[in-house]
């Protein structure tokens, strides 16, 4: 009887091993998700800068550190190019030396006007004076010479008296002689003293042009019409390694993309480019015009943990639409999204700008 059991259960088994067999179970389907493709292109982490880059402003180059005395900006105002930023603690002691150096310069150039006319005319007056009563004496002593060689033929004077009488004609010439250089000397403006007074008169100009080149160095202005975007140094401080201030011209908006050394090949001017940046619910619009020379490191990390940031990069710039740019003109330095458009060929973009560029001049006209 359980021989017949066991075989009965064995038959029973095999068979349900054949209907699996050939019927297997099938498991229900898994739903599957439809994922977007990709949209082609280059992408790459950049950020956002002035078309003019971000400038470093600091103070000129002295031996001694330089204090800020009086600031005359703030965060987000707009200057003029040569405006001035700043003036340091050294203004003053350098505004006295302009003032000095002034006042050596007019009295150079008096001292040069003095040589140039001469002597005094009443000091001319008096020395002619004296050269005419010195001719009257010698006239004088010359007629006493005449009679006392008259007297001398009729012996009436001795020769002792002829010789006193010469001796007061010599002495009454050399007197006279005397006078007349003196004469002329006063009447004389000499080269060589026009030449000295005129060399005077040029140090102290070059003492004067100094004095205001290191008076402009006390004044720290602006080297272009620009925003101020952030102000390092207050006054009464000293300008350390961060410069004075940051300025820029967010008049226009640049994207500087940091595209991976694998990739740059395929970057090209005028390739068009789209830039999204993290809570702005738009998408901006520009073009690439700079690809950089150097490969370096990354600046902008992604917040990926396993980004590669020793990544080997070329920096791209991108230049921003007019409109787009005014949109993110106060986010200077933002981390942003870059895509560039690569389905174009190098020589394929510039016909492409061109064209776009006229259908657009015909729509506006």
């Amino acid at each position: 009887m359980k021989r017949v059991l066991v075989a009965l259960l064995l038959v029973v088994v095999a068979g349900g091993a054949v209907f699996v067999y050939r019927h297997p179970l099938q498991a229900d389907p898994k739903p599957v998700s439809f994922v977007p493709a990709l949209p082609s292109g280059i992408g790459a982490l950049g950020r956002l800068e002035p078309k003019s880059e971000v400038l470093k402003v600091n103070a000129p180059s002295t031996m001694e550190p330089a204090v800020v005395e009086k600031l005359m900006v703030d965060v987000g105002d707009q200057v003029s190019e040569g405006q001035v930023l700043a003036i340091l603690d050294s203004n003053r002691r350098e505004q006295a030396d302009v003032e000095t150096a002034k006042a050596n310069l007019n009295l150079a150039e008096k001292s040069l006007a003095r040589v140039l006319a001469g002597a005094k005319p009443g000091d001319i007056a008096a020395q002619d004076a004296m050269v005419e009563r010195t001719r009257e004496r010698l006239r004088l002593a010359e007629k006493q010479l005449e009679r006392t060689e008259q007297l001398a033929k009729k012996s009436a004077v001795t020769q002792d008296d002829i010789d006193v009488r010469r001796a007061e004609v010599e002495m009454e010439r050399r007197e006279l002689s005397h006078h007349e250089a003196a004469l002329a000397a006063l009447k004389e403006v000499r080269q060589v003293d026009v030449d000295v007074a005129e060399a005077e008169v040029n140090k102290a100009r070059a003492a004067l042009q100094r004095a205001e080149a290191d008076l402009e160095i006390s004044l720290i202005r602006s080297p272009l019409a620009a925003t101020i975007l952030r102000i390092h140094t207050r006054m009464g401080e000293r300008v350390g390694n961060d410069g004075l201030l940051d300025l820029g011209d967010v008049s226009g908006m640049d994207v500087v993309a940091e595209v991976h050394e694998t990739d740059i090949l395929r970057v090209h001017l005028n390739q068009p480019a789209e830039v999204t940046v993290r809570n702005l619910n738009k998408v901006l619009h520009g073009h690439v015009i700079e690809i950089g020379k150097i490969i370096g490191r990354k600046d902008v990390l992604s917040n990926d943990p396993v980004d590669d940031t020793d990544a080997r990069v070329v920096e791209v710039r991108i230049r921003l639409n007019e409109e787009d740019s005014k949109v993110v003109s106060g986010l200077s330095w933002a981390k942003v999204e870059v895509r560039i458009d690569d389905s174009l060929k190098a020589g394929d973009v510039s016909l492409t700008t061109d064209a776009s560029t006229s259908k657009n001049e015909g729509a506006a006209r």
